[in-house]
């Protein structure tokens, strides 16, 4: 990145005169390597923390009495010192990007989306650092440029920075970084596992790329010193007074505050490993205040958390998921590698899993799953609707990165499946029921058959539950009525509901699961959700309707809520429901009109192609003024229903309906 994509902060004299550092005998360099060596990391690391402080002396002493912090799971041993700029990187694997990032599963591929890699773990022997394997080294590099220009562009900070400093201390981890090809050894690097937007802001005032520090500097020592003493001898040269307003910002930032990870010590009960305990630490600082993240991130990083606690057997527990479930769950595999894996392709089956995964098996999943949320949150008693949203963030990973996040898609989306997987049934789901779409499970005819055997005992009618293979063909239908276009699902408040039906999506839901109708909707509904065709109404015995006019009739949010409304509309003979069911015809009728008229229009005169009639001679006044004259009648009926609506709903104070609009 160029130095100069800064513009000087304009010091007007007032800004921070650092202490006037000089570059470490290389002596004092080696006796922190000594002391670093009974910490148990490796000779990578110790060389690097040895190279990186600024004053060894000062770093030496202070391990003799580490700082001691409390995360959920362990204890984190710290020590305070100043580190030189050119010495840390940032995190790689960036938490403040999740909710951006661009997964596998969704065909990710790259364009302005954060490159996706895989998420460190601890390095092997319980070493107090961070361990992490990557394809080449260029996936590394490039990834580390791109998160620095990210965070440069979305969390500007270098004015206040070339003036202060930076204030608050980085907290560093040493990352060990593994090559599968090219050749390049082990590469230890020093990371800032909280901090990565204040050293991207040094980084660029002084003209660093991390990726120079990762590969070049951190293999030639003498390179490193070198650029470090540069700007050293430059202030013992020239004088503070001296430098311009530009080079006293670079002298501002040469070095940082950091609170360096130099131990881990676990809880005895927990069994919480070292890259645990430093996500933990990164939750607590910024999934709560002073900084959130935002909701929708927020709960992408939670749902990696909880991902690690269902995967992972704990005390007598075994674990909840296997490896490969987690990394379907995550969307960091492709297509291809979960279809290789036994997984299914179909995103509802998916979307079903996740929802069995996270909010089914009864308390002791929900025992689970919360453990993973308060391991970044310090939450003791996480809701159930927390789980919920972790849940649909996780389904609709792959959604996101194809549209992009595109917000005005994938919000509203968001929110009703938010309110849909709420549905309390979820909860009773078996934790190792043979689902369809599993290897080995029933077909999608075999649940939607058990489905509808159970909406004929009653099951979702009144105060009884619906069964599991209604909520099951619930949840997957849930899934393509809401990605549709348009959305077969709304929220409440949202569309027909707004004036005509207040019930939450949960209730329509469990309506349209209660009737044969529904059951068989929510089957046509998933065949062709999974088939990519557009989502059409049934009957009662799953048979596309048909308007008048002989099309079919797309589903939408108003006609799923006129049909499911608890009551069988069509034998309905007085009251709302029989006036709905009427109006259902009148809509119908204009729409036959509609197209009658269009199909007089397209009558040609001759055979062949050519002028129409109507274009050519018109039609007869007097026939077109009985037809204006009856289409009139009824606009003028219509809008006195209109007026009578309007005048039944309440006024607000000192205002006439018109001006509510």
């Amino acid at each position: 990145m160029a130095a100069d994509a800064f513009a000087d902060p304009g010091d007007d004299g007032t800004g921070w005169q650092p202490e006037a550092y000089a570059l470490p005998r290389l002596a004092a360099v080696d006796n922190l390597a000594d002391a670093l060596n009974g910490r148990g990391l490796s000779e990578g690391a110790v060389a690097a923390l040895a190279r990186a402080a600024v004053q060894p002396e000062d770093m030496r002493r202070k391990l003799a009495d580490v700082n001691r912090l409390r995360v959920q799971g362990g204890t984190l041993h710290m020590v305070e010192t100043r580190l030189w700029s050119a010495s840390v990187v940032p995190h790689p694997a960036n938490p403040r990007e999740y909710g951006r990032r661009s997964y596998a599963l969704g065909g990710g591929t790259g364009g302005d989306v954060p490159r996706l890699l895989p998420e460190p773990t601890s390095a092997p022997g319980e070493r107090p650092e961070l361990w992490l394997q990557v394809a080449r080294a260029d996936d590394l590099a490039q990834r580390l440029n791109e998160a620095e220009e990210r965070l440069v562009r979305e969390n500007p900070l270098a004015d206040d920075i070339s003036i202060e400093g930076v204030l608050q201390p980085l907290t560093v981890v040493p990352l060990t970084v593994h090559h599968e090809a090219g050749g390049v050894g082990p590469t230890s690097l020093l990371i800032a596992a909280d901090g990565s937007s204040r050293i991207s802001a040094v980084h660029g005032l002084l003209g660093l790329a991390p990726a120079v520090i990762a590969y070049q500097w951190g293999r030639d020592v003498r390179t490193f010193r070198r650029e470090v003493n540069r700007w050293l001898r430059l202030v013992q040269k020239q004088g503070w007074e001296s430098l311009s307003p530009s080079e006293r910002g670079k002298v501002r930032v040469l070095t940082v505050p950091a609170r360096v990870v130099v131990g881990y010590a676990p809880d005895a009960r927990a069994g919480v490993r070292f890259h645990t305990a430093v996500r933990n630490f990164i939750g607590l600082t910024h999934i709560r205040p002073p900084k959130p993240y935002g909701a929708a991130t927020e709960h992408e990083a939670k749902g990696d958390a909880v991902l690690d606690s269902l995967a992972e057997a704990v005390r007598s527990r075994r674990a909840r998921i296997t490896p490969q479930e987690k990394r379907w769950f995550a969307g960091v595999t492709t297509e291809e590698e979960a279809a290789d894996e036994g997984f299914s392709p179909h995103r509802d089956v998916r979307a079903m899993e996740i929802v069995r995964g996270l909010l089914g098996g009864g308390s002791g999943t929900a025992r689970r799953v919360n453990e993973g949320i308060r391991s970044l949150t310090a939450q003791q008693r996480p809701k159930r609707d927390e789980r919920v949203d972790i849940a649909v963030e996780l389904v609709l990973r792959p959604v996101r990165t194809e549209k992009a996040d595109l917000q005005p898609y994938v919000r509203p989306r968001r929110a009703v499946l938010q309110r849909a997987y709420r549905l309390p049934e979820t909860a009773d789901l078996p934790a190792e029921a043979p689902l369809e779409g599993s290897p080995g499970g029933r077909s999608l005819e075999d649940l939607r058959d058990a489905a509808l055997k159970e909406a004929a005992q009653g099951l979702g009618v009144g105060d009884l539950k619906l069964g599991p293979a209604q909520t099951e063909l619930a949840v997957k239908a849930a899934y393509y009525m809401v990605t549709a276009e348009p959305m077969a699902l709304q929220t409440e408040g949202s569309g027909a509901a707004r004036s005509e039906d207040s019930r939450s999506t949960v209730g329509v839901l469990r309506a349209m699961l209660a009737r044969q109708q529904g059951v068989n909707q929510a089957y046509e509904v998933v065949r062709a959700g999974r088939a990519g065709r557009p989502l059409l109404e049934v009957d009662e015995n799953g048979a596309p309707v048909r308007t008048a006019s002989g099309v079919h009739r797309e589903l939408t949010d108003a006609l799923v809520r006129h049909t499911y409304k608890g009551e069988v509309l069509a034998t309905a003979s007085s009251g709302l429901p029989a006036a709905r069911a009427r109006w259902a015809t009148v809509t119908a009728s204009l729409d036959v009109l509609r197209q009658a008229v269009k199909d007089m229009e397209a009558v040609p005169v001759d055979d062949g192609a050519g002028m129409t009639v109507v274009a050519r001679e018109g039609w007869e006044a007097e026939e077109i003024t009985k037809a204006r004259s009856l289409i009139d009648r009824i606009d003028r009926r219509l809008a006195s229903w209109s007026e009578t609506y309007r005048g039944n709903q309440p006024q607000a104070d000192g205002l006439e309906a018109e001006d509510l609009w």
